[in-house]
């Protein structure tokens, strides 16, 4: 009898223990939570956001709120999209609550940042909910990474900014400029929402690929709705949705969520310089005596503190009052310890790993067990995003394997390196062969045909603007009244941005 008791004791232990790992690995395993905390806390630790980290806080308690509460507040909400409150929207609010100090700091960082998302909102006749996204996809740090290789505070994919012409290589990516990346996000959710005529389903399409939620929709017998394919989604970009409905709740009702703030500004006075060559920021910071964090807060586009102006002009933001400075010392800041601080070896990256085996250390021309080199002769057309689709690899690894510092100037007729999986090596090489029709089809995409150039004689309400360095349809855009980058595409019958040749004329038409 008493074993008997022993072993009861024993096995009600054990259960109750394996109930908290049970309870403790679900709650780890919360893909959105813990990337949406993790940015946060990166966010906040970071000096350079000392501007966020200074922001004030109210310590009024915070209330104890039960998901009941929250979903009496759903309902009053006026937008253009229809949210619906759900459990989920409920978890994800309750750990936005749970994080009071830090989320009211980035809750006032984004209402700061809102008023500018609400003129480019109201430029495209967007919703204007649209504005809260980034507080839901990156925690406001606009150094977040997402799993696809999605960066900013947008998080825009790589295929969707470089359709709008901003520039990604291995100094510099505009996913991180602001004012750039807000236009090239909404644009690309204006996008969306027209192939869909869904709101839910284009954001869904925004975080994850439309082609992702394609085959979603698919996979649930065609069912054109959001909680139909909810679980079919990959966990990285399921809960844009829910997010966005915690988000919304947590801004227009922050005050009686017990999440306070004030009214902190984050703006600094600054002056646009136009760098035609190689600058450091440290350059600045011993020259001048710019601080290295205002630099980074201001300019967070420059991925190793480095303007790569070499063949283009670049524009840098620095603060009120030093524009004279510069412009008298423009020389030795140029000449400062430059040979010291250009002399910077870009890092091998070594090629992957196939699935389910482990290398030893290996040099960089080595070949490790279980891969193979092969070789792409680059087409017309081609571009490092479909390219790396196509060998299911990112772009970073096709830049380092290649010593490839510009992905803008890459030319039909080079070869690149290509590392793969033994096993798929003819998979692979066929794609050497194959039309660009054919390789989208592999990725289940199809190609339109091209659309016949329409030949429009210029009248007086039209007029020619040739392209100059550094040009990119948004550049050109912001100098004429009224007139958009997809404005200057339609005109042209351009379908990639990045198509664009200095000295080409492209047709403005009068606002």
């Amino acid at each position: 009898m008493r074993h008997t008791i022993l072993i009861t004791v024993f096995i009600i232990g054990f259960l109750s223990v394996l109930a908290q790992k049970t309870k403790h690995s679900s709650k780890a395993n919360d893909y959105y939570i813990d990337n949406w905390t993790k940015n946060l806390n990166d966010l906040l630790k970071n000096d350079s956001n000392s501007l966020i980290n200074d922001a004030k806080y109210n310590e009024d308690n915070l209330l104890a709120i039960s998901e009941f509460h929250y979903e009496k507040y759903i309902g009053k909400i006026n937008s253009d999209i229809e949210f619906k409150y759900n459990s989920r929207a409920g978890a994800i609010l309750t750990n936005y609550i749970s994080n009071g100090r830090k989320t009211a700091k980035i809750l006032a960082y984004s209402s700061y940042l809102g008023k500018s998302f609400d003129k480019e909102i109201v430029s495209l006749d967007l919703p204007k909910a649209l504005k809260y996204l980034p507080f839901a996809l990156s925690a406001m740090n606009n150094m977040a990474l997402g799993e696809t290789g999605a960066a900013g505070l947008w998080q825009l994919r790589y295929s969707a900014a470089r359709m709008v012409g901003l520039n990604i290589d291995s100094y510099v990516d505009e996913r991180k400029n602001i004012d750039k990346s807000t236009k090239a996000a909404l644009s690309e959710i204006k996008h969306l929402y027209s192939l869909y005529k869904d709101w839910d389903l284009a954001l869904a399409a925004y975080s994850c690929g439309a082609s992702i939620v394609n085959k979603s929709i698919r996979r649930a017998n065609n069912q054109m709705n959001y909680d139909s394919i909810y679980h079919l989604l990959p966990e990285f970009g399921r809960d844009i949705v829910p997010s966005l409905t915690a988000s919304i709740i947590l801004h227009k009702y922050a005050d009686s969520l017990g999440i306070c703030n004030d009214n902190s500004s984050f703006a600094i006075a600054t002056d646009t310089l136009e760098i035609s060559k190689r600058l450091h920021f440290v350059q600045l910071n011993e020259v001048l005596g710019i601080s290295l964090d205002t630099l980074h807060f201001l300019n967070p586009e420059y991925k190793h503190d480095i303007v790569p102006a070499v063949s283009e002009l670049y524009m840098l933001l620095i603060p009120k009052g030093y524009l004279a400075s510069f412009n008298k010392y423009e020389d030795s800041i140029y000449s400062y310890n430059d040979s010291v601080l250009f002399a910077i070896s870009k890092p091998v990256i070594l090629p992957p790993a196939s699935k389910s085996r482990h290398y030893a250390k290996y040099e960089p021309e080595q070949i490790p067990d279980g891969s193979a080199i092969i070789y792409y002769t680059i087409k017309s057309g081609d571009n490092l995003g479909y390219i790396s689709e196509w060998f299911d690899i990112k772009v970073r690894q096709i830049e380092d394997w290649n010593n490839i510092y510009d992905p803008r100037r890459i030319r039909a007729g080079k070869k690149l390196k290509i590392y793969v999986d033994k096993d798929k090596e003819s998979y692979y090489k066929k794609l050497d062969t194959m039309s660009f029709s054919e390789k989208q089809k592999r990725e289940g995409k199809t190609v339109a045909p091209k659309a016949k150039k329409v030949v429009e004689p210029l009248g007086k309400d039209w007029f020619y603007h040739t392209v100059k360095s550094g040009e990119s349809p948004y550049v050109i855009a912001k100098k004429y009244d009224g007139v958009s980058p997809e404005d200057i595409l339609r005109w042209n019958n351009i379908t990639n941005a990045r198509s664009i040749q200095i000295g080409q004329k492209l047709k403005i038409k009068k606002k």
